[in-house]
This record gives C-alpha cells, structure tokens and sequence, in this order.
C-alpha cells in the first residue's frame, strides 16, 4: 500500500522435482497478480536474473523476481534487449504464429518455434513476456493480431497466470484468434522429477509440437 522498495526474490518457482509436492511452486505468479503495486518479472536466464535484479533496486518500487530450481537450460539465448519496465522482449519476429513464454519456459518456447519451423512453410514469433505485471499489452496485442495464432508457455497454475492475462489482452478478439495455454491445472501437483511431471501434465516441448501439428491448421 505505501510503495515500498521492497524486493522478494521467489526461489523454486514452477515444479521442483525432488523437493516433493508440498514444495511444488505454480501459484506464485497467481497469488501475486492479484497484488496492487507489485510488479511481476521472471528471467529466461542467469543473465537476466542478474539484470532484474539490479533493475528491482532501482525501481524502488515492490517486486517479486521468481526464479526456478536449479541451473539454465541448455538451449542458449543470445538476444538480450534492454530492461524496461513492463516492455516484453521479442526474441524471433515471424508472422503465423505469437509464442508467448515466461521465466525458464522462454528457452522451450524458442525450441518449440524452431522445431515447428522445420516441418513446414510456417513462420513463428517468440515473446519473451519478462514482466507478468505489468504486461506488455501493446507489443503482444500487435503480434496476435498479426499471426492471429498464439500458444502460451508458463510454469505456473492455468489460473490467473501468463495465459489469462494475454487472454484479457485479446478478449474482444478472442473468437478471430486460436489459443493454447500450456500450464499446470488447478491442483496440487504430485511428486517426481521435473521432465516426469512436465510429460504428465503436457507442458514438455514434444507435447506442445505434437498439439500443434493436430490442432493448428495454418
């Protein structure tokens, strides 16, 4: 309420593997959302984690930075624009398809685009979000609307997270537009490695390339 520099860095966010179910991180990104004057970024990599970081001190504002157990993907992001508050980071233009990702699911999401590439004549951008709150509504509004085709990548709940607020971004649009969310449904998540559980709940990068091949028609 007062607009304090406050700072809270959220460690194991999204599923932890071997921490068990009770450490299980997917509703953070929800929970906070909901919160007023707080602002919401996740980091692709360890690069930018350092960069949101010195950017949350500076704001001077509360923030939350989530970050996720254990170390980067392996699959390296060369791009790295300039932090802006609230200014998403458009890591590959194309024009049939808006891959929308957050946090650690940024490296998939590239991944994803590439291997959707490599099948067909289909041209994929990818978004990286940085900031949940506040959202760049302007550079992800112009994107849908140019591929009218979007797929969102988080490690967080279905609800309230990355999908529902692109979501409230294209609402008034939403029946010119195909939409799949990738998420974690609306329960406590079991026990077990990170790859099980993704493959179990449908988040992993072969499930989201095999739903695209039988549901998207572009």
């Amino acid at each position: 309420m007062q607009d304090l520099p406050v700072v809270m860095c959220v460690d194991r966010a999204g599923v932890v593997g071997a921490d068990g179910e009770t450490h299980q991180g997917t509703l953070d990104m929800s929970f906070f959302r909901l919160v007023p004057n707080l602002t919401i970024m996740a980091p692709k990599d360890f690069k930018e984690l350092e960069e949101m970081l010195e950017f949350a001190i500076n704001l001077k504002k509360p923030v939350v930075i989530r970050y996720p157990r254990g170390g980067e993907d392996a699959y390296k992001i060369e791009k790295q624009e300039k932090l802006e508050l609230g200014k998403a980071e458009i890591l590959k233009e194309g024009k049939d398809l808006s891959i929308i990702a957050i946090g650690k699911t940024v490296a998939r999401a590239m991944k994803v685009a590439q291997r959707i590439e490599e099948q067909g004549d289909i041209s994929v951008e990818v978004i990286n979000a940085r900031f949940l709150k506040p959202i760049d509504k302007k550079t992800i509004r112009e994107s849908i609307e140019k591929t009218k085709n979007v797929i969102t990548i988080e490690d967080g709940t279905i609800i309230n997270g990355l999908a529902t607020a692109v979501q409230e971004i294209i609402q008034e649009d939403l029946q010119k537009i195909k939409m799949k969310s990738y998420a974690y449904p609306d329960e406590y998540i079991q026990h077990g490695s990170v790859e099980e559980l993704e493959k179990i709940y449908g988040v992993d990068e072969e499930t989201i390339v095999k739903e695209f091949n039988n549901k998207f028609s572009i």
